[in-house]
């Protein structure tokens, strides 16, 4: 059963993976999962852990409502923005990609964000 869609998975899996990025850009090591979520949290206020939901497309249909979740991951994005650089976002919306691609095939994916914040990081 397919909880959340593909382009919500596309989003959660660059706010994830930017926060990897973000973090291992200051701790200068990769994190685990514990540390993380306690970085996302503190830093940008972001729940990891429903992050990684929707990436695992784990929950519940009857509680996940499209407007809310996709106006969170935008909120995550627009947090996240001042801190990546082109080449980090580039990087993170690749590999969000080939993720998809495997279960999805080459569909095109937007982002839950203004086109103004992304075109600043091109």
């Amino acid at each position: 059963m397919q909880y959340f869609s593909p382009e919500q998975q596309y989003n959660a899996w660059i706010v994830s993976d930017l926060v990897k990025q973000i973090f291992h850009k200051r701790a200068g090591c990769s994190p685990g999962i514990h540390e993380l979520a306690v970085f996302a949290e503190e830093h940008f206020h972001i729940d990891i852990d429903f992050v990684f939901s929707i990436i695992m497309n784990i929950g519940d249909i009857e509680f996940a409502l499209t407007d809310e979740i996709e106006k969170k991951l935008s909120s995550y994005l627009s947090t996240l923005l001042p801190y990546v650089t082109a080449d980090m976002f580039e990087t993170s919306k690749a590999n969000a990609h080939a993720f998809l691609s495997r279960r999805h095939g080459n569909a095109a994916y937007h982002l839950f964000v203004s086109d103004d914040a992304f075109m600043r990081k091109q």
